[in-house]
């Protein structure tokens, strides 16, 4: 199984699992949705995705695709979050030949926690640190991210711009490349920490009280650090996601 960007973006899983937290409402919801996304890999067609959604809203605790949080209020508007998130980067090395003599590079685990703040007035705002658990990357990560909602009777729309740090460990573990891994092709390679920007439009369409129509695109920067590795496309300066799909809540 080929495993390269296939995440949600950081603004939908923050949405997903905390931009309700503010109307605490506990429900249950499965749905179906279409993911596509680029890569910065060498070789790696970009392909369209059918994926199960499952969510869950409680007081305390929430459910996204990729990740679990639970909730601490501190009042009305401002809270703090324990997380646990599946980190789905990485590849095999029989995926191409871009890969060919690498070790793979797995799923991670990540451990981690956010500060998080809504209000009509000021949007979404979170700041959140991730650790590797999983003895993968070892690396951190820490990132910001805000979002307004504008809401209508049926129809949401999320404007939101998010800032990414990355530390060595990490950014070496997906895009380094090891000495016993050169070649008179690839050079070894060790990355330092990158930064990300970007941001994300979401939609979201009450079509009834139980069925919700999301869907997302979103655009990011790739640093240097990224775009210097010798698995890496380096005429690109950006990549992209989107996703579309519904959800039924019970």
């Amino acid at each position: 199984m080929k495993k390269h960007l296939y995440t949600l973006t950081l603004t939908s899983a923050l949405l997903l699992g905390a931009a309700d937290k503010a109307q605490a409402a506990g429900n249950f919801g499965v749905g179906l949705g279409l993911f596509n996304g680029s890569t910065e890999y060498k070789d790696i067609d970009t392909e369209v995705y059918v994926l199960p959604v499952l969510m869950y809203e409680g007081e305390n605790f929430s459910i996204s695709p990729t990740r679990a949080e639970y909730h601490v209020q501190f009042n009305s508007n401002m809270w703090a979050s324990a997380i646990g998130a599946l980190r789905l980067q990485g590849y095999q090395a029989e995926d191409n030949t871009t890969f060919k003599g690498m070790d793979d590079r797995d799923i991670g685990v990540d451990l981690g926690a956010s500060v998080n703040y809504y209000s009509q007035e000021i949007g979404f705002v979170s700041v959140e640190w991730l650790t590797d658990i999983s003895d993968q990357s070892e690396g951190n990560e820490f990132s910001a991210i805000w979002a307004f909602p504008i809401e209508g009777q049926a129809l949401t729309i999320t404007p939101s711009v998010f800032w990414r740090w990355q530390s060595e460990d990490l950014i070496t573990y997906y895009y380094g490349v090891k000495q016993k891994e050169a070649t008179a092709t690839r050079a070894a390679y060790t990355a330092e920490s990158a930064s990300t920007f970007g941001g994300a439009l979401s939609f979201d369409y009450k079509l009834t009280d139980s069925v919700i129509l999301f869907s997302e695109i979103s655009a990011y920067s790739l640093d240097d650090e990224v775009k210097n590795s010798p698995l890496v496309d380096n005429d690109k300066d950006f990549g992209y996601g989107a996703s579309v799909g519904f959800i039924y809540r019970f």
